[in-house]
């Protein structure tokens, strides 16, 4: 028996501990690391735009109509606790990296479109009081009325359902697609986007989506290129 053989087990052995390992470290530093690029590249981007004379309004009239509904800033605010969860759902490390490069994505395509087409939100938001008006106190201390097209938040609102939808079925996937209906209408009611940043957030999140799923190729290429390791690992042993 060759020597390869008898160590060949002992290897494959400390292969999993490593792995776990891996696993059990990557969501946290990766939470951390993403929402602190979110939070110092978006409030960069906010104070630059703050500085131009150049800035847009990208209105309609009939938006005057949309009404200020002061209790969807919980909805609004509530996609923070599914950004931060978002990290420590589902399974591999592939996926947690997809999940990664999208955000990552979606922020730097939103900075690339704020720098180019700069637009204010021009509604005056009514004054709140109470627990809700701590909210927006909250909100208005951390965010400028700037970086509004494409809507980071609907951005991210799209590739945080990717990332939980398959999780769930049923009653369960139905309730979460309510709340993310009503999160997605928030930033109308909220008085924080007009209405184009809409589908201008919704399209660079599907974007981030297509050019990070694994092609058939892809996954074609990967296959034979695990599939050569297990042959060469067998003729290792076998010889």
């Amino acid at each position: 028996m060759s020597p390869l053989a008898c160590h060949a087990p002992r290897h494959r052995a400390r292969r999993p501990y490593a792995a776990q390992a891996v696993r059990a470290t990557t969501p946290m530093p990766a939470c951390l690391l993403v929402s602190a690029a979110f939070a110092v590249a978006y409030g960069v981007a906010n104070r630059l735009t703050s500085a131009r004379s150049d800035i847009g309004r990208g209105v309609f009239d009939w938006e005057r109509a949309i009404p200020f509904v002061d209790w969807t800033i919980v909805p609004y605010l509530s996609i923070c606790a599914f950004f931060a969860a978002s990290f420590f759902v589902g399974s591999g490390r592939d996926a947690l990296g997809r999940h990664v490069t999208r955000l990552l994505l979606a922020l730097g395509l939103s900075l690339v479109c704020y720098a180019a087409f700069p637009l204010r939100f021009t509604f005056e938001r009514p004054t709140t009081s109470g627990a809700l008006g701590a909210l927006f106190a909250l909100l208005s201390a951390v965010d400028l009325p700037y970086n509004r097209a494409p809507s980071l938040h609907i951005s991210v609102l799209v590739i945080l359902w990717v990332r939980f939808a398959p999780l769930w079925g049923g009653l369960r996937r139905v309730a979460l697609g309510a709340w993310f209906g009503l999160i997605a209408l928030s930033v109308l009611t909220t008085y924080q986007h007009h209405v184009i940043d809409l589908p201008a957030g919704a399209a660079v999140g599907l974007l981030c989506v297509a050019l990070t799923r694994r092609s058939s190729p892809q996954r074609a290429v990967v296959a034979m290129a695990a599939a050569w390791r297990r042959k060469t690992d067998n003729a290792r042993i076998s010889y």
